[in-house]
């Protein structure tokens, strides 16, 4: 099928001695085309195959990609960046604390849970469902292929994502049999060890690993340590019913270092020992998963039927001005889908139909601290707060005229954003100050609570015409919705202190037109998508002007701009411009990704036309190598990012704008044929480039400096606080099969 279809066909695979690219260019390192040959039934479509997906997004009208993670060249693969530095259409901060898609979270402060991209497990939510992905619970070594849908295009998964959706698949015992170990370490105390299992036994099969990845940070108080097992096993109950249960358990601390200012970039690259590691801030995170997907075959209709649950834990410890954060919540949900082929007047047609049932509930409670932080003080905030989400969608390919399909979708939600504050302990002034004469946090006696709904229809039509074999042309129009986080709703009444000076988030909403090209030769693949978006009530985040003098990270606010423009392209190419140069069957390739945007607001009463902060105009990525027939390999590539402004209104001039920098990287290595040993060496940064790895947009108004005791004295920003990136490194691994 080509809807976004559970009961798939994978193509058998051709050896050929060149290893040529696959069907799609955001692809690292794929297996050879099999493009011509006729399909066979996958041993197990629950998941389907890695090249099943490849064929089927082909054929489908939008902006999609799949992503392999394990048929990628050995190298560093511990980030998201990492996984999708290939892929057109994403922007990924260095150090992966920034996600975003089509200018998605352009605006967030605070957390930056990537809000505006929903991002799932095996078809599963992966966070919770009112808010973005959370990346601690993603784990890059036990995935197979990463399926990237950019934009509106996924009815399944994006009903409330304006920038797109994320799915990552796992591997099984039928995809990674056997016995692995690895090992990775290099710069900054960098150390990861994995060891798995898979097999097939029967109607069974398992899929089982544990690893750790720890680094001591390159800057000052930016340690981190992540301990993770997960698995899953499948039964083939008959040849007609397949069930698979997934598992996962995890714990991550980190350590959350100090900004610097952008002026003294050059000599504070390693960092600054302020606040943060004064107080030893950090964040310690743990999580248990537990899911099932069963499908039923009948004839030309299947049937899945999923369940998951998910329990969390997060303390932060402490932030200064914010206090101890000690949150809980826990995840469940319900889905069911059904998909027939059939025709309709004599038109081959497949039609697609499910809903998802969730609900959240979290503990979110904040205290003040004591002995510098060590311990928890008088509680703040005794918040409750639960949200049902239902989404439901739609869809239908017909095949107008031959290799010509026209798909129609439509796709609800409704959801629910409920806060009760159980606090009754009066007022709470924000003293005694800590040491370093910065305040503790307060609160006023005022109960912070709040009850909202909310509810679309966002429809969707689109076209594939396959014009030349394996040539396509696809262009769609989708509305999309995305709606104010819980937390995002919080914070407004936390700043306001419940007295109703800022105006009430509403829900974004998104008209997006989108065209373009992809496919290619066996030596040369492209994927060209541009796009147009104009968003009303665009979720961006502000100083919360109207009720103080000042701005410091304690009150930025959400807020709703009322007209915004996001345009751009995004474009990715696969090269064999050389084959057999020195020997027999081994290859020259050259791969590049561009990815252009142009988000402005629209006539905006504060802003004008001004175009929007964060994301850089221009962002480039080139590789160049070669590769042996024997397996040996060897590249280089390089990242540009073009300048990039912190500000909304444009004000702050030179100082409040980030350098565009350019980063190169070389990698060397060798894996044997049969995939059974491999071993790398990796370099990063290799010029050593002092750059701006993330950053949130700064306003040019008067910030907190050097505060004292109350009153507190606020001054003009001289320039924004950014998160260095990393310096030159060097990185090396080995892995082995059994």
């Amino acid at each position: 099928m080509i809807l976004e279809t559970i009961t798939v066909t994978a193509p058998k695979r051709r050896p050929a001695p060149s290893r040529p690219l696959s069907a799609r260019p955001a692809v690292s390192d794929p297996p050879p085309s099999a493009a011509s040959d006729p399909p066979s039934p996958a041993a197990s479509a629950n998941p389907p195959s890695f090249q099943a997906q490849q064929e089927r997004f082909e054929r489908r009208p939008g902006a999609e990609t799949v992503v392999s993670i394990t048929e990628r060249d050995p190298g560093k693969v511990t980030t998201l960046g990492d996984a999708l530095d290939k892929t057109p259409g994403v922007f990924v901060s260095e150090g992966d604390t920034f996600i975003s898609m089509r200018g998605s979270d352009i605006a967030n402060d605070g957390s930056r849970n990537g809000r505006g991209i929903r991002a799932y497990l095996d078809g599963f939510p992966l966070g919770r469902t009112e808010a973005g992905l959370t990346n601690s619970l993603i784990e890059l070594l036990a995935i197979d292929y990463i399926e990237v849908y950019r934009g509106g295009n996924s009815l399944r998964y994006g009903a409330i994502a304006t920038g797109g959706a994320l799915n990552f698949v796992s591997k099984t015992g039928r995809t990674a049999p056997g016995t692995g170990v690895s090992v990775f370490g290099g710069s900054f105390g960098t150390l990861q060890t994995q060891v798995e299992n898979g097999g097939v036994k029967g109607a069974f099969d398992w899929y089982l690993q544990g690893n750790l990845f720890k680094k001591d940070g390159y800057r000052i108080h930016t340690g981190e340590e992540n301990y993770r097992f997960s698995g899953n096993v499948g039964w083939q109950i008959t040849p007609n019913i397949e069930s698979r249960t997934f598992f996962a358990a995890g714990k991550t601390n980190l350590d959350l270092g100090d900004s610097v200012p952008l002026d003294q970039l050059e000599t504070l690259r390693r960092g600054v020992a302020g606040l943060a590691t004064q107080y030893n801030a950090r964040l310690d995170f743990e999580y248990q998963r537990l899911a099932n997907r069963t499908i039923i075959r009948d004839g030309d209709t299947s049937y899945e039927f999923g369940g998951y649950f998910l329990n969390t834990a997060l303390d932060h410890l402490p932030v200064p001005m914010a206090g101890i954060i000690d949150y809980g919540w826990r995840e469940g949900g319900v889905s069911g889908r059904v998909e027939h082929k059939t025709s309709l007047a004599g038109l081959p047609t497949e039609l697609v139909g499910g809903v998802r049932i969730g609900y959240t509930d979290g503990d979110f409670d904040r205290f003040q601290h004591r002995n510098a932080g060590t311990e928890k003080g008088r509680q703040i905030y005794d918040w409750a707060f639960s949200s049902w989400l239902v989404e439901s969608y739609a869809e239908s390919a017909v095949e107008i005229l031959p290799r010509v399909r026209v798909f129609t979708g439509l796709q609800g939600v409704f959801t629910t954003r409920d806060l009760d504050d159980d606090y009754r302990g009066g007022a709470v002034p924000a003293v005694p100050p800590i040491p370093g004469n910065v305040p503790q946090p307060g609160r006023d006696a005022v109960i912070l609570e709040y009850d909202r709904n909310f509810q679309a229809l966002n429809p969707k039509i689109g076209i594939n015409w396959e014009h030349t074999r394996n040539h396509f042309v696809f262009a769609n129009i989708t509305r999309s919705y995305e709606i104010p986080s819980g937390a995002d709703l919080a914070n407004i009444f936390s700043v306001d202190r419940g007295r109703g000076r800022i105006p009430q988030l509403d829900a974004q909403s998104a008209w997006t037109w989108e065209a373009g090209v992809r496919g290619g030769w066996e030596r040369f693949k492209y994927d060209l998508t541009l796009y147009h978006m104009r968003l009303r009530n665009e979720i961006l985040t502000r100083c919360a002007t109207e009720i103080s003098a000042g701005c410091t990270s304690s009150n930025t606010v959400a807020f709703n701009a009322d007209r915004t423009i996001h345009n751009g392209f995004e474009l990715g190419l696969r090269t064999l411009p050389f084959v057999s140069v020195f020997s027999e069957g081994d290859v020259i390739f050259a791969n590049a990704v561009w990815n252009y945007t142009d988000f402005r607001f629209d006539n905006d009463p504060v802003f004008g036309d001004n175009r929007m902060p964060v994301i850089p105009v221009h962002q480039l990525y080139g590789e160049l190598g070669y590769r042996h027939a024997s397996g040996f390999f060897g590249s280089v590539n390089l990242r540009h990012l073009s300048e990039r402004r912190t500000t909304f209104d444009g004000s702050g001039g030179d100082a409040f704008i980030v350098p565009a920098y350019t980063l190169f990287g070389a990698k060397i290595g060798w894996r044997a044929p049969d995939k059974s040993w491999s071993v790398f060496v990796e370099g990063r940064n290799l010029t050593d480039v002092a750059y701006v790895a993330d950053f949130a947009p700064s306003p040019a108004v008067p910030v907190m400096q050097n505060p004292g005791p109350p009153p507190f004295s606020f001054t003009p920003a001289r320039t924004p606080l950014v998160k260095p990136g990393e310096g030159r490194a060097v990185y090396a691994g080995a892995s082995v099969r059994f």
